[in-house]
């Protein structure tokens, strides 16, 4: 059987005053500049179907998301193990499920449930035949963030000669006939062009390049996160224009390689499922967590009065937790339980698609693509759940807000998510 392809949108934009996540300390969303939206995009040759869903939100929790599956499975008799909802990791995107006591919260989250089936049970209705083909871009749109001071800090900054990863990856589908069906492109860089006080909601760069692709391809676009951890984009302002400007080089690029692309007829899909045990962060030493631990106390003590940022008590509260168990655990006094992560690998025709339910650095998304028995390979990020950042090995020592403020795992955590992709990569050559 061909392979066929199914494809349904729903705008996921939320109501304005619904507290917003990405930056510590933000007020509540007061505006709507442009809309969020999920795109299902399911895929089925013989077998069972994958279905992968591109939203614009930060991230979702791994309950979230076996909550939104489950629902989607029943609503489309796709299996749930074969379902990947990918955030773009938005930051002008709502709270979703950080459960902070906020009726409009829960209200959401429980829309966006029924959303997403709706959306699972439209792509599934009547898939139409596709071919598929992949094309590589470049973009110079992100930069390296973790720029070092003279005084040796790393901050979040400009780096120019730190390691950025450019790749664009572009699938396009087509019909047989070669009407156009649909567009997945695939880039790493953090969506914070408007920088951390902007209060409109909005889906940065990914929504003006999707806007752009689709105005020259004629078909829907799905934007892929990568792995951009330690990337920024080039320009953040309070201001809409860089996302309207960046989004626009990266969709300008992505229709140069679409348009350079041959669609054929494509082999057949399979997906592989692999749970991976991290170690959780220790912070290399007991003095090292316990001078946290009482910087964290402080911190929470001052964020317990009225009128104190409720995103910024929930942040210092989860940290202090973490590293309270961390500190029990080096007296002998509690265990640290590893941190658990989904990683899926699937194969679509010549295109393959591995995940990582995080923050991924850069280095780590490349290695993985290098070492991929494929020729064509995306390396999707805040995919399935939320685990917080995984730096490369190296950049544990240097410091950081990546690894001080926003880490569970230990150093080796980004070495087995390599292996566990390139592992996983392997069992789908046929």
């Amino acid at each position: 059987m061909a392979l066929h392809l199914g494809l349904a949108r729903a705008d996921i934009t939320p109501p304005v005053g619904i507290p917003m996540v990405g930056f510590a300390g933000r007020d509540d969303s007061t505006d709507v500049h442009d809309p969020l939206t999920a795109t299902a995009l399911l895929l089925v040759d013989a077998g069972d179907p994958l279905l992968l869903v591109c939203m614009d939100l930060l991230q979702l929790t791994g309950d979230t998301v076996a909550t939104c599956r489950q629902a989607m499975a029943v609503a489309s008799g796709v299996p749930a193990e074969r379902i990947m909802l990918a955030c773009a990791h938005n930051h002008y995107g709502p709270n979703v499920d950080r459960g902070e006591g906020r009726d409009v919260v829960d209200a959401y989250r429980n829309h966006l449930l029924h959303v997403l089936a709706g959306l699972a049970q439209r792509a599934a209705a009547a898939p139409v035949e596709t071919r598929l083909g992949v094309g590589w871009g470049s973009s110079d749109i992100g930069i390296n963030r973790r720029e070092r001071r003279s005084d040796g800090q790393i901050v979040l900054g400009n780096n120019p000669d730190g390691p950025v990863d450019r790749d664009v990856g572009v699938a396009r589908f087509d019909a047989p006939d070669g009407t156009p069906l649909a567009v997945l492109a695939h880039f790493a860089c953090h969506p914070v062009c408007q920088g951390s006080r902007m209060t409109a909601l909005s889906a940065d760069y990914p929504g003006s390049m999707r806007q752009v692709v689709e105005s020259l391809a004629g078909a829907p676009c799905l934007f892929l996160q990568g792995a951009g951890a330690n990337i920024n984009p080039i320009r953040m302002e309070h201001a809409y224009e860089p996302a309207r400007t960046l989004g626009t080089r990266l969709g300008c690029e992505v229709a140069r390689v679409w348009e350079t692309i041959e669609p054929r007829e494509s082999g057949g899909v399979a997906a592989v499922t692999e749970w991976v045990e991290l170690p959780g962060y220790r912070y290399d030493s007991e003095a090292n967590a316990r001078t946290l631990r009482d910087e964290l106390r402080q911190q929470a003590e001052k964020l317990d009065v009225p009128g104190a940022s409720a995103s910024a008590r929930y942040w210092t509260q989860a940290r202090l937790e973490r590293v309270e168990q961390v500190v029990a655990a080096w007296s002998g006094q509690g265990t640290l339980e590893p941190i658990r992560a989904e990683l899926q690998a699937w194969r679509i025709g010549e295109l393959a698609l591995t995940s990582a339910p995080g923050e991924i650095f850069n280095e780590i998304g490349r290695r993985v693509k290098q070492a991929s028995p494929f020729r064509h390979t995306f390396f999707a990020a805040y995919a399935n759940g939320s685990i917080g950042y995984v730096p490369v090995r190296e950049a544990y020592p240097e410091g950081g807000y990546e690894v001080t403020h926003a880490c569970r795992v230990d150093p080796e955590a980004g070495d087995l998510i390599v292996d566990a992709g390139v592992r996983l990569l392997g069992q789908l050559v046929s």
